[in-house]
């Protein structure tokens, strides 16, 4: 198929063959599906979003551990001193091997709202993520959040303390 729809040859989508609908039909056709499904996919998305007070939980962690001369950003050192001494450098390793998707030693803010879309995705309520999160406000460790993303010291990451198990 052409992007200019005016040549078919054999193609099958669902046992259906498509190479016997006129050019038209199959151009138009497409056009339709790609549209349903960029409904459905936007649709999607937008039931995996944040509630206003999830999202607002999360923003707040993100604000205290990002330095305000680059709240875009939030580096190793500026984990390490919102977690503190002890056991924080647990907690940095965890977050960032569950966060720094592209592995540069800090954490872009895109990479953390996309974070936090997924652990819905996964299944976790809002009522969870705000728990946990409150949790990590209130001096907790960073968790394993169990979302098929392995944090460093897997063996030594705190546990998700809200008992949640990923719907299998």
């Amino acid at each position: 198929l052409k992007t200019d729809c005016t040549s078919v040859s054999s193609l099958r989508f669902h046992g259906r063959d498509l190479s016997k609908m006129t050019p038209t039909a199959l151009c138009w056709g497409g056009i339709s599906a790609a549209l349903l499904g960029g409904i459905w996919y936007r649709r999607r998305k937008l039931e995996k979003k944040l509630s206003p007070h999830a999202q607002g939980r999360v923003e707040e962690l993100w604000r205290r551990m990002s330095r305000k001369e680059s709240p875009m950003v939030v580096t190793r050192q500026d984990a390490k001193a919102f977690f503190g001494d002890g056991f924080g450098k647990l907690s940095v390793d965890a977050m960032f091997s569950q966060i720094d998707v592209d592995h540069h030693e800090e954490m872009q803010k895109s990479e953390w709202d996309n974070f936090w879309v997924h652990i819905k995705e996964v299944g976790y309520s809002d009522a969870s993520i705000v728990e946990e999160v409150n949790n990590i406000l209130n001096g907790g460790a960073w968790i394993d959040w169990h979302d098929g993303r392995h944090p460093a010291h897997p063996k030594k990451a705190v546990s998700s303390q809200s008992h949640f198990k990923v719907p299998e």
